[in-house]
Formats: C-alpha cells, structure tokens, sequence
C-alpha cells in the first residue's frame, strides 16, 4: 500500500470527503489529491498533522514498519538510544522537537524542484455536464514544478469530472496555453453557450475521451470559443 493509499482510507474511516479534510488542514482540495494520487508527498510537519488530525500513527501513514530486533544498530546509534532512555519527559520532547525541525529541513532542502508562478483560474473546465468559465476568473498565482510544458503554459484550470479519463482525471490541475484555435485531435479548453469544458476537439463536436460519456455535437447555433490548448498536467507545490 503506498502513502496515497494509505492516506485516503484513514480519511474516509474517518468520514472526511477530500474538500472538508482539505479545509481541516488548511491546503486546497488540489493538492490533497495529489497526494492522494502519490504525485508528491507533503512535508514532515503536515504529515504528522494529518496523522493527528486521522488519529493514526504518522509510521504507518509514511509506510515506516517497527524496527525489528534483526537490524543491526552502530555503536553510536546504540548509544544515542541509551542516552534518549535516561532522559525525562521533557528532555525527550526536546529531542523530539530537534528532529523533526532537522527532518523537515532535510526534506526541503534535498531534491527541491525549481518553481515557477502561474495563475490559476478559479472555476473549473468540467470534463463532464459542464461548469460555466468565465474569462476574467483568475484569482491567485500557485507555485509549480518548472518543467518546459509549465514554462509554455498561461494559465492553470482544474478538471472536474472524469469524461477524460485516462487522460485527465477529476481534481488534475491542466497546463493551458492560452490561444483562439487548436487542431482537431488535440485537447482544449472550450465555452459553449457559458459552460466550460475540456475536450478533444473532433469535426464538428467536442470528444469526451471516457467512451462512458457522449461527445457535444456542434452546431451553427452554439456559441463556441476556444480558451486554449490542454498541454499537461501542473505539479503544485
């Protein structure tokens, strides 16, 4: 089972759906997900947040097993466990406290991605019945892992929906490269008559790549715009 796994059944046992957990924690429902779907792993001090707020152990949600009495400790080490023993109460709290403030330190620091800013649209582009999408609905700019799609990229709107599954899963947050047109075959964001979707683009209608879902016929009497070309997937941090 992998931390994703493990995350989310903690949090339905206890009756959270990923918005209200979300808020509990206080990071958007986004990036919950993406935890969730094991694209990136929170920092320490999140983790043993969650693990407070699921009342579980903060081990067991990172996948960590008990120390057996097989592993073979160093010289050092065994003196390091001695001397935790000896010490009272607060001065364990003392220790405690200084790992996880070094243990976050390393996680930041070792093998942090380059960021870069992009804003992101406050609605979604449904990838199902369709959400109305304004043009103006940029609210706040999020960090992303910089990679050449996210340096094309104008702007960032989440899916809601799973008509595009495999391709887009409800929650991704889609890399958009703002533009009037793209080629039939390629995936875009697009208003029809004030509803937002993305879709493949086909002759004369819009392709929902989940066979599930039917494809939106277009005609002469829909009012169609194109936003911009879907070109992958956003990794917030």
């Amino acid at each position: 089972m992998t931390f994703g796994n493990r995350l989310k059944q903690a949090r339905e046992n206890k009756g959270y759906n990923q918005k209200q957990f979300a808020e509990r924690l206080g990071v958007t429902p986004t990036r919950l997900n993406y935890w969730e779907k094991d694209k990136r792993e929170p920092d320490v001090a999140i983790i043993k947040q969650i693990a407070q707020l699921l009342d579980i152990s903060s081990d067991w949600l990172i996948g960590n097993s008990v120390i057996s009495s097989e592993v073979e400790l160093t010289a050092i080490e065994k003196q390091h466990i001695n001397k935790y023993r000896s010490l009272d109460l607060y001065g364990r709290k003392t220790v405690d406290s200084v790992l996880d403030i070094e243990l976050e330190r390393c996680s930041l620091v070792v093998g942090m991605p380059h960021m870069i800013s992009l804003p992101m649209a406050e609605l979604k582009a449904s990838a199902g019945t369709g959400q109305w999408l304004g043009d103006d609905e940029y609210t706040e700019r999020v960090n992303v892992v910089d990679t050449p799609e996210a340096r094309k990229a104008n702007v960032i709107i989440e899916v809601s929906g799973d008509s595009m599954e495999p391709l887009y899963h409800d929650g991704d947050t889609v890399l958009v490269k703002l533009q009037p047109s793209i080629e039939q075959g390629e995936i875009g964001i697009f208003i029809v008559d004030g509803c937002g979707y993305i879709k493949k683009l086909g002759y004369n209608e819009l392709i929902s790549v989940n066979e599930n879902y039917d494809n939106i016929p277009l005609n002469e009497h829909n009012n169609v715009t194109c936003v911009g070309k879907a070109i992958g997937i956003a990794e917030i941090v």
